[in-house]
């Protein structure tokens, strides 16, 4: 991918809900931690979980350097790599187990570029990114549930229409679906393509439905 030839946008703030799309997919998590080092995390699963102010959530273990620099600092930036074999290899990599203050981004190949608000950086070769601060926090079980509020969100200039949609054939977000999470480094793990859509009218026309 030759990163000169792409141009970020700035999406405003009334579209970053509709912008979220799909409303859960495979992520880049980066943050930084209090003494500005930056670390990246992917994650299989993160949800757009409010509407108005726009949302995002995710869960992470205790023990990782996600779960310490969120606590910190109350940032992080949601990156959204696409259905793309060479970036997904480097969200495997991201996903590798380094030691505390190793820069992921740095060991996967990745750019660092400034956010527009928050101090974590977005990652230039993802398509779109949520700036994001804490909202609230909840330790269960082995985990914290984080909840952030977008305060920023941008995207590669032909990712996103007039209107704020994503342009999803551009975009081409994925989901992760296996395999086990202990399998070896060694062995693959399964991505699928989360951008076909299909519009579905709304066939019932009782009482119950809006009527615009």
């Amino acid at each position: 991918m030759d990163s000169k030839t792409v141009s970020k946008v700035d999406v405003p703030y009334e579209h970053w809900d509709r912008f979220f799309s799909p409303v859960a997919c495979v992520v880049m998590i980066t943050t930084v931690d209090t003494e500005g080092r930056i670390n990246a995390a992917s994650f299989a699963t993160c949800v757009r979980v409010n509407h108005e102010p726009t949302c995002i959530a995710f869960t992470v273990e205790k023990n990782k350097d996600t779960y310490h620099n969120v606590l910190a600092t109350q940032e992080f930036v949601v990156n959204i790599p696409s259905f793309d074999r060479a970036i997904l290899e480097k969200v495997r990599i991201v996903g590798v187990r380094f030691a505390r203050g190793v820069n992921e981004l740095e060991k996967a190949g990745l750019t660092a570029i400034p956010a527009r608000v928050v101090k974590p950086p977005r990652i230039e070769e993802c398509k779109s990114h949520f700036e994001c601060k804490v909202e609230w926090v909840k330790e269960w079980l082995n985990r914290l549930m984080v909840v952030g509020r977008v305060v920023a969100a941008s995207a590669n200039e032909d990712c996103v229409d007039k209107d704020g949609y994503a342009v999803l054939e551009k975009l081409r977000p994925a989901h992760y679906c296996g395999k086990a999470f202990k399998t070896k480094l060694k062995d693959g793990a399964l991505f699928v393509a989360a951008y076909e859509t299909m519009e579905v009218d709304m066939i019932y026309q009782g009482p119950e439905v809006e009527q615009t």
